[in-house]
């Protein structure tokens, strides 16, 4: 028969063995949390002055005849992003583009850039998906991602084209959205984010889209090297690593 004694010891090796498996796995999960802010990086951007008011074949539109549609009513925007711009420019032949362009130094926890399917929603449109396309620039290998939708009131019909940029990567989905938050956590950073959008007043998707992507690579490859990678990532990885 086992004496109490015996039942004791055991009792007290089993409790010793849990609170150091706990201890060992509260210490990873510090060790492995991340923390170093990737925003820091990015600190000296200043969206008013990196996006010039004019370029190309466009500028500012100071007669505000369309009204861009913010991400989200001010308060909510106070609690996820440091800085946000909304902006009308107009081109030579009066056709227009709404831009809007909001920065979150951090995205973790419930802390995240909330896409245009949740703020136009919100807001009284219905909303279609149309799909997941690209933008190609010359000076880049790969094309980045870009999702389109279509807004609609009674009386306005609003082709959306709009990314994500999650630290280093460009992202058009919710999933994708997630999974980058999880790969810069795992190599200890937090990654800030940018939500860019630009949109258009116009029956015509094909043709709305079309200006829409003129719009973005005129705009691109008109800001510094500084302000395109912060709208949509660093050229490479071998550039992701020299910014380390």
């Amino acid at each position: 028969m086992t004496s109490n004694f015996g039942k004791g010891a055991k009792l007290r090796r089993s409790s010793i063995v849990a609170c150091t498996l706990m201890f060992c796995a509260s210490l990873s999960a510090w060790a492995l949390a991340p923390r170093n802010p990737m925003a820091a990086l990015n600190k000296n951007i200043r969206l008013e002055t990196a996006i010039p008011v004019s370029f190309g074949d466009w500028h500012l539109d100071s007669g505000g005849v369309q009204s861009v549609v913010n991400p989200q009513q001010k308060g909510l925007l106070d609690a996820l992003y440091s800085q946000t711009l909304t902006r009308t420019y107009v081109n030579a032949l009066g056709q227009r583009i709404m831009l809007s362009i909001a920065y979150g130094e951090m995205q973790s926890g419930d802390i995240e850039l909330h896409r245009p399917e949740v703020c136009y929603v919100a807001q009284g449109f219905s909303l279609e998906t149309v799909g997941e396309s690209s933008i190609k620039l010359e000076e880049r290998e790969s094309p980045f991602p870009i999702q389109r939708l279509i807004a609609q009131t009674n009386s306005r019909h609003e082709p959306i084209s709009y990314w994500m940029r999650v630290g280093d990567y460009v992202v058009a989905s919710g999933n994708d959205q997630r999974l980058a938050r999880l790969m810069h956590g795992f190599k200890g950073w937090i990654p800030d984010g940018i939500l860019f959008r630009v949109s258009s007043i116009s029956d015509d998707n094909e043709a709305a889209y079309h200006l829409q992507e003129r719009f973005v690579v005129d705009l691109l490859t008109t800001v510094d090297t500084n302000t395109r990678g912060f709208l949509i990532g660093p050229v490479s990885p071998e550039e992701v690593g020299s910014k380390r």
